[in-house]
């Protein structure tokens, strides 16, 4: 390992930025609605997902959130919707990234809730666009659009850098 040129090592790691990692995934139907989950301690809905894991990536903390939240497996291989840089609300930077989830059946998907949340629903980005927080809905339009066959987006704040300044 180099040595910081100024600083013993133990400093140097002192001094580095903490950054809290959290993961998604987005649960999909061939019509474009989106799974989100209702939480059972506040009236909100959100992607399954959470905070990552000591020793995980996040790709590895969506696939296990996706289960244990869901009971729904993760494709096999990892596709990047959008990452979102911003603040976690206690004031510490946070990044944020999604992955495109399973394709499932709405009709027929069987989705097993955790602790965390009482309900479930799919619909589409327009739809739950009035249900959540605007920077939510602004991630599910980002989402859509990648889905549609867009490219995968670097956000701040939940907002296309071009539309930041």
């Amino acid at each position: 390992m180099t040595k910081h040129p100024q600083l013993p090592r133990a400093d140097w790691l002192a001094r580095r930025a903490r950054i809290l990692g959290c993961a998604a995934s987005l649960v999909h139907d061939v019509e474009e609605r989106i799974l989100l989950l209702h939480t059972s301690w506040s009236d909100e809905w959100q992607l399954p997902g959470g905070g990552h894991d000591e020793g995980e990536d996040l790709w590895q903390t969506a696939v296990r959130e996706t289960y244990e939240e869901t009971g729904l497996a993760m494709p096999d291989h990892p596709e990047l919707l959008a990452v979102d840089w911003g603040l976690h609300p206690e004031g510490i930077p946070e990044i944020f990234t999604l992955f495109k989830g399973p394709l499932v059946d709405a009709s027929t998907v069987g989705v097993k809730l955790s602790d965390e949340h009482d309900d479930w629903r799919m619909l589409t980005a327009e739809e739950w666009a009035p249900l959540v927080h605007p920077e939510q809905a602004r991630v599910l339009a980002v989402a859509t659009e990648v889905l549609r066959g867009g490219r995968c987006r670097y956000l701040r704040e939940a907002s296309h850098l071009a539309d930041v300044r």
